[in-house]
């Protein structure tokens, strides 16, 4: 999925110049400095021809496993081929599925634990059964997000909160305090801001890791114009998972609150539509 014409990454600074060595990343909140200047390209953009290592992409250099290298050790992207607003799909719900999505992606990740064994068709199922899973729940007069529960504390959850570092007393959080503080509860959740969705979760197979699932993702600046589909990046670090939902949410404005919740998977089997004796995996057969 490149460009027809070749792009360049955007320039390395700030924590990118860390990404490019070996040593563990310094644990530190996330920094509006991470932003993209406008009209720039994530280092994991499809319309890049070259990823951050200089290696041609879909190249063997360039490829571990069904992934393609981000930064060598430290992050990887993989791509599907379904997005929730293909024609392929229900023009009545067609585009409304995400939400439900990133729940199935939650759902997904917690069979498929190793995350190294994701692959292109895992994703599509994904979207697959997200949408089949929001279109039975309509369908049903049912609460499609019964799975979700908030993250509960008594703090709020603040993008770049401007009175936090005034204020030791505040109850403000930012984005690395409150992953810090779900993943001390929870393995797999959704980040939801200004109406973007993530799904993102911790591996707990002897390979490790976290993830982000996006399905949202249309033309620039991650696919070619008039492209789409859903993907998924693997880190190695919570720095770097928090980096790229910095990059991908791309939230320029302080103070915007947003929500993070953890997916109750014992109650899968009673969703909507389910049978009650048949087992998660038989979804993704």
């Amino acid at each position: 999925m490149s460009s027809r014409h070749p792009e360049k990454p955007t320039s390395t600074g700030g924590i990118l110049k860390h990404l490019r060595h070996t040593a563990p990343l310094p644990a530190r909140s996330e920094s509006m400095t991470w932003l993209l200047p406008r009209n720039s390209l994530p280092i994991w953009s499809r319309r890049l021809d070259y990823n951050l290592e200089g290696c041609q992409r879909h190249s063997e250099a360039a490829r571990w496993r069904n992934y393609d290298v981000e930064v060598a050790g430290r992050m990887w992207s993989l791509w599907g081929g379904l997005h929730p607003c293909a024609r392929w799909f229900d023009s009545t719900v067609r585009g409304r599925q995400t939400l439900a999505v990133c729940v199935v992606a939650c759902c997904a990740a917690s069979t498929f634990r190793s995350l190294g064994m994701w692959s292109p068709k895992l994703l599509d199922a994904i979207v697959v059964n997200g949408d089949r899973y929001y279109r039975t729940s309509v369908e049903q007069s049912e609460r499609w997000d019964h799975l979700l529960g908030t993250c509960a504390s008594s703090c709020r959850w603040s993008w770049w909160p401007s009175d936090r570092c005034s204020d030791p007393a505040s109850t403000v959080m930012g984005l690395l305090e409150g992953l810090n503080y779900f993943f001390t509860r929870y393995q797999w959740g959704v980040l939801e801001c200004q109406e973007q969705r993530l799904a993102f979760g911790h591996s707990s197979s002897r390979e490790g890791g976290y993830f982000i699932y996006d399905c949202s993702a249309w033309g620039s600046p991650i696919f070619p114009d008039n492209m789409g589909a859903s993907y998924a990046l693997r880190a190695t670090e919570l720095q770097v998972l928090l980096y790229c939902m910095v990059v991908t949410l791309n939230v320029r404005r302080r103070n915007v609150e947003f929500r993070l919740y953890n997916v109750d998977l014992t109650r899968v089997s009673d969703g909507p539509g389910s049978d009650p004796n048949s087992k998660y995996e038989s979804k993704y057969e």
